[in-house]
């Protein structure tokens, strides 16, 4: 790919012209975590070095829209403001290819994720300081981007190289010319040093976790095991290991009296909520928490992947992070591969 070198001061130039052009977030270091905010707010750049502690799903899914109103000839879909967004790590960029596979493939695509898609541009970063929750490797990434992205940061001294990744990040660069220079062989070297020494640890780090057979395989064997029963007593059906989650992409509709006229809303649901899947006549196929719990796992892990060819668990480690009842996703799948 084509790779070009930018100091630190003209990147931050470079973010001053972008938000010129539409809204603008960037990833940043707030107390002790990464969080994305507007730049406005910021008014500076640091290399974020991990992933943010929010996914970047609310910038193309929202989780709340009105979609549609009645009775009315007009259509609920307004044309959105460009924006981009600078900090998406190659976990977020995972999660954003699994949810384009639902939203914009197949007969029926959403048009609101569509049109937030096409208005927005993804800058992504190498990670340098991975947590110790991070375990993208065994969903079989890397800690840095290989694709997804318009343009890919990786900090090197003095500045950052840049990676373009498509039409719409070699425009970025073109139009800016005048901030970017050639990256050297010496960039680049110290480009993959960096690479290797951050992947090496998030194996290491991940080795106890790592399945002796392929996702998929394990949970055929694995259905009736009494490991999801002991790992689901800490549970409390909150739904925040599935909010948090960069590749969750449920839904509710529901309608809403405004006035003389009627909306039609679309919000985040969660599969974890007893009444997720209750359908007519009051049937519900998984009307324990057990069984949510352990629906969760197969739908990243066997469904998704039979039906679009990859995980969608990016090992991003948030839903960890998140969890009241300190459930860790990789000992409940370290405990049922053991069976």
């Amino acid at each position: 790919m084509e790779t070009h070198y930018v100091t630190e001061a003209d990147f931050v130039s470079l973010l001053s012209r972008l938000e010129k052009q539409g809204d603008l977030y960037v990833a940043t270091h707030e107390d002790d975590k990464v969080a994305i905010k507007p730049f406005s707010e910021v008014g500076d750049f640091t290399y974020p070095g991990v992933r943010a502690f929010q996914p970047l799903k609310p910038l193309f899914f929202s989780m709340l829209e009105e979609v549609a109103e009645y009775p009315t000839e007009e259509e609920a879909l307004r044309e959105s403001k460009p924006f981009a967004i600078i900090g998406a790590a190659s976990c977020d960029l995972r999660a954003i290819q699994a949810l384009d596979r639902v939203f914009l493939e197949g007969d029926f695509k959403d048009p609101f994720y569509e049109e937030r898609r096409r208005k927005g541009l993804i800058v992504s970063f190498d990670c340098t300081d991975p947590l110790d929750t991070c375990f993208c490797v065994l969903m079989g990434l890397n800690p840095y981007p290989e694709g997804g992205f318009d343009l890919n940061l990786t900090k090197v001294e003095g500045g950052y190289i840049v990676e373009v990744g498509s039409d719409k990040g070699k425009k970025v660069v073109d139009e800016n010319k005048s901030l970017f220079k050639p990256a050297t062989e010496n960039h680049l070297s110290q480009r993959q040093a960096i690479r290797s020494k951050v992947t090496e640890t998030v194996e290491k780090q991940s080795k106890e976790f790592r399945p002796a057979a392929a996702w998929q395989e394990i949970l055929a064997r694995a259905f009736d095991d009494s490991a999801w029963a002991r790992n689901v007593e800490t549970c409390v059906e909150c739904a925040a290991c599935l909010f948090i989650c960069p590749t969750c992409q449920c839904f509710l509709l529901y309608d809403e009296r405004a006035g003389d006229r009627y909306k039609r809303l679309k919000m985040w649901d969660a599969c974890a909520y007893r009444n997720f899947a209750k359908v007519a006549g009051g049937a519900n196929p998984r009307p324990h928490l057990v069984e949510r719990f352990k629906h969760r796992y197969y739908h990243k892990l066997d469904y998704f992947p039979k039906n679009y060819g990859f995980e969608a668990c990016t090992g991003c480690g948030r839903c960890i992070v998140a969890c009241p009842g300190k459930i860790d996703m990789r000992k409940v799948l370290k405990e049922v591969c053991k069976s």
